[in-house]
């Protein structure tokens, strides 16, 4: 959302969030007009209907607003209370786990918003797939997938102060890397298959990135002898991400889903940052990342149940840097063509336009 906001300028967008300053620093960098209002999405529904109130009549007089943005479903009680009370249309962007969790929830509105929206906007084609089965007619479902800040992520060279202060004694070795710490990420798996990897590739070390419960996979290291060659670096700053994308040979998240817990992976954001920086990725064969990573092209999809699979993908990669090379090169060449902040702004533009304006742009 932040980055279609960027695209869309400060002229065409305005923001409303429950998220306080303190904890969104990158906002203010988009310089789009943000209304913080937390009172507004409060839990208690007398105050959060007093103070959404309150807070869309100042928007409407000083924006006046000719569409809204949802960016999940979950807001879909706003987008029908404008179109009921002011008829203004609204979109909403789908994702994946929220759609799973609407399709069943006792909670209307989500649903209800999804069928009437305007439009709803879909991450991948797996997400596609899921709202048309909530009932969205497919006339008014499209495919937009996320943008990339291609100048943010960049190839370049890690920093020896990097390398020293995360690896320590072992900076010299060969690096693979997962953003995120979320169940569904298959960091097990690629722990899992590091005891085969290492018989050929004695000199790597498993970086993950993010912050949350990490005892399992701590034990599951433990027991598999290759705690050493695991370091979990905790929540890092978002500028920070550049350089440790720079620091990995090769990025590997073989997510895997389990559509009964609601938990996918929508699409994977992340496979295209590592591939902006100019890295080949490993992504499970999963969800809509089959959308993120264009398996033998800009890197390659795998069973993410099966660790011996991961493992030989990554050996490949390590081993045959020529291949390693080039699916990173063709990786960062699809980003900056096809998935950069402003293409996909141009898109939603389009959508937004035909919508407002009738004219049929797309």
């Amino acid at each position: 959302m932040a980055s279609v906001a960027s695209a869309l300028g400060p002229e065409q967008v305005c923001c409303l969030t429950n998220v306080p300053s303190t904890l969104d620093s990158r906002v203010a960098d988009l310089g789009v007009r943000v209304y913080r209002r937390p009172a507004a999405f409060s839990s208690r529904t007398s105050v959060q209907a007093i103070n959404l109130a309150l807070t869309l009549s100042q928007i409407m007089l000083a924006e006046r607003p000719q569409i809204i943005q949802l960016a999940m479903a979950y807001e879909g009680f706003i987008g029908l209370w404008l179109r009921r009370w002011l008829r203004l249309p609204f979109v909403v962007y789908a994702h994946g786990n929220e759609i799973l969790d609407a399709m069943e929830s006792d909670w209307q509105s989500p649903r209800q918003a999804l069928r009437q929206a305007d439009r709803v906007l879909a991450c991948s084609r797996f997400t596609l797939d899921l709202v048309t089965k909530a009932g969205v007619d497919p006339e008014r479902a499209v495919v937009v997938h996320p943008g990339c800040d291609a100048n943010r992520f960049r190839p370049t060279q890690p920093t020896e102060t990097l390398r020293e202060t995360i690896l320590g004694p072992r900076r010299h070795d060969r690096i693979i890397l997962t953003v995120g710490l979320e169940s569904l990420k298959g960091h097990d798996m690629v722990i899992r298959a590091l005891p085969r990897l290492l018989r050929n590739v004695p000199d790597v070390t498993y970086i993950v990135v993010g912050a949350g419960p990490q005892e399992r996979l701590d034990r599951l290291a433990r027991e598999l002898g290759v705690r050493d060659r695991v370091i979990f670096t905790g929540l890092v700053p978002d500028d920070d991400l550049p350089a440790l994308y720079a620091l990995c040979d090769v990025y590997v998240m073989p997510s895997r889903q389990d559509l009964a817990q609601h938990s996918v992976e929508g699409f994977g954001l992340v496979y295209l940052e590592a591939n902006a920086c100019g890295k080949p990725v490993i992504g499970g064969r999963s969800g809509g990342i089959g959308d993120a990573v264009a398996d033998g092209v800009t890197g390659l999809l795998v069973d993410p149940h099966d660790s011996e699979a991961i493992a030989n993908a990554i050996d490949l990669l390590l081993t045959n840097r020529e291949l390693a090379g080039q699916l990173g090169h063709q990786g960062r060449s699809r980003v900056v063509n096809e998935f950069t902040c402003d293409i996909v702004g141009k898109r939603v533009q389009g959508i937004l336009s035909s919508i407002v304006y009738g004219d049929g742009a797309q």
